[in-house]
């Protein structure tokens, strides 16, 4: 299933289940807040969150009649995003990513919240269990952190007769010390090396990629927030350009791949 049709079944699935139990003592449409990440210009993110009002209409839940959706971007500050949608009186949360549902978990406690595309959220304190979540929280989480083996691989067929994986990720991402941990075990029976890079600040991410050797074998870009982009013909991670026969190993949800750069 492709992501935006899921995204679409979740629209419905994600509003009705808070929404069931109070809407016989509600008077007017019960606003939700939508917390997507990435960017309102850019074609594809924008297409989920069409996906997501089109899932709402399936369940005959209508705009303006129904429900009102809040749609806020989620920028450098998931915090700050957090704060506005309750400031606005968001009655229920649909968070997209591990940073801004852990931001919104903290802050909230009697709201519920659907959160979509997380790390681990059993480590990251969003639920008690994946059988019963409990507190005020549910959603659907990913499994890259279980597909850290299998990426591994692909890079060990891929680099050959290399062996370096450099491995840059986000150091305050909740689920990034997961994810880290889990390759690193992955690249260590695999009989690999792993240089690993993290962090704490986006505005660290141009130096720590020139640090990156130019003849490199292959990049592990773990996924929130550091998403790889991929123009026309170069792999761009910051400011920076690998071409010719350079490999470039990206995994997130945020549409991650594997792919040689062409020059």
């Amino acid at each position: 299933m492709r992501r935006r049709e899921f995204i679409t079944l979740l629209g419905g699935a994600a509003a009705t289940w808070p929404l069931a139990a109070g809407a016989q003592q509600h008077n007017g449409p019960i606003r939700l807040g939508f917390l997507p990440i990435g960017s309102p210009s850019n074609a594809y993110d924008s297409s989920l969150v069409d996906a997501f009002r089109q899932g709402l209409r399936q369940v005959n839940l209508i705009e303006n009649r129904d429900i009102v959706l809040d749609v806020l971007w989620v920028g450098d500050d998931p915090d700050q995003a957090v704060s506005e949608e309750l400031r606005r009186g968001a009655e229920l949360l649909i968070t997209c990513g591990s940073s801004v549902s852990v931001a919104a978990k903290h802050q909230t406690s009697t709201i519920p919240i659907v959160f979509i595309n997380v790390g681990d959220p059993i480590a990251m304190g969003l639920v008690d269990s994946l059988s019963r979540p409990g507190r005020n929280t549910t959603g659907f989480s990913d499994i890259l952190a279980e597909l850290s083996a299998k990426l591994v691989d692909f890079a060990r067929e891929l680099i050959k007769p290399h062996r370096i994986i450099h491995y840059l990720w986000y150091t305050a991402w909740p689920d990034g010390q997961n994810r880290y941990e889990a390759t690193e075990q992955a690249v260590r029976a695999a009989g690999l090396e792993l240089q690993s890079r993290g962090i704490a600040e986006m505005s660290e991410l141009d130096a720590a990629v020139a640090a990156i050797d130019e003849r490199l074998a292959c990049v592990h870009c773990a996924a929130e927030p550091v998403h790889v982009r991929t123009p026309r013909v170069h792999y761009r991670i910051g400011a920076k350009e690998w071409a010719g026969d350079d490999l470039c190993l990206s995994g997130g949800s945020a549409g991650g791949r594997i792919s040689r750069v062409r020059s």
